[in-house]
């Protein structure tokens, strides 16, 4: 079964507060030119999007440094659904005896629902600072999250996003539609950003596939 945990990128998409809204223009009509082509203008944290290190760390990892086969692997969900506004280490320690290894790891707060509201934006779940340093060292590829951000709008530091950063792992924000996923268990993710140079982050599209 394959699963799109993406969300279409459209010009009244929440963004990230003083990001540019998509702008999405027909540049050409069949009727007039034979043909039809849109002209896209785009941040590269618009939608469901990865950031890489280089987003926030002078001399981080640019998305088109990593090679193709680094943006596909095993994935874990995790449901969060119960945490609010704080979420502990406590919730993760079991990774640490977890059968089977993984790449990716999910973190299925159920924020999602509220997309397309302001309240997206309010006091949604982020992890405290001691999940995140346990989290950072199980050595993944990436973490992502239903959220508009591992750290709160109002933060200025993003401590999240550094510790997570200064250990080369990328971060996929605004993922969406992660309830049919299976809990706990493994299954193949695909995690495809844009490739343009010097990509300090990219809207991508998040693929799931689940086997039986």
């Amino acid at each position: 079964m394959i699963y799109d945990l993406t969300h279409r990128l459209e010009e009244e998409m929440p963004v990230w507060p003083g990001s540019p809204k998509p702008k999405i223009e027909i540049e050409s009509t069949i009727e007039q030119d034979g043909y039809l082509e849109n002209h896209l203008q785009i941040s590269s944290h618009s939608g469901t999007h990865v950031d890489a290190p280089a987003h926030l760390l002078v001399n981080g990892c640019t998305l088109d440094k990593f090679r193709p086969d680094y943006f596909i692997g095993k994935a874990l969900k995790i449901d969060l659904t119960h945490c609010h506004q704080l979420i502990k280490e406590e919730e993760f320690l079991f990774l640490e005896n977890f059968a089977e290894p993984f790449d990716f790891l999910l973190l299925h707060t159920g924020w999602g629902r509220y997309w397309g509201h302001p309240v997206y934006f309010q006091k949604f779940p982020v992890l405290n600072s001691k999940a995140a340093k346990f989290l950072s060292n199980l050595k993944l590829k990436a973490i992502g999250i239903d959220t508009i951000s591992f750290d709160p709008v109002e933060s200025d530091a993003l401590p999240n996003h550094h510790i997570f950063m200064l250990k080369n792992m990328l971060l996929i924000e605004n993922i969406t539609a992660m309830d049919p996923l299976p809990q706990n268990k493994i299954f193949e993710l695909f995690v495809l950003p844009l490739y343009f140079r010097q990509a300090d982050g990219a809207p991508a599209r998040i693929v799931a596939r689940v086997e039986g």
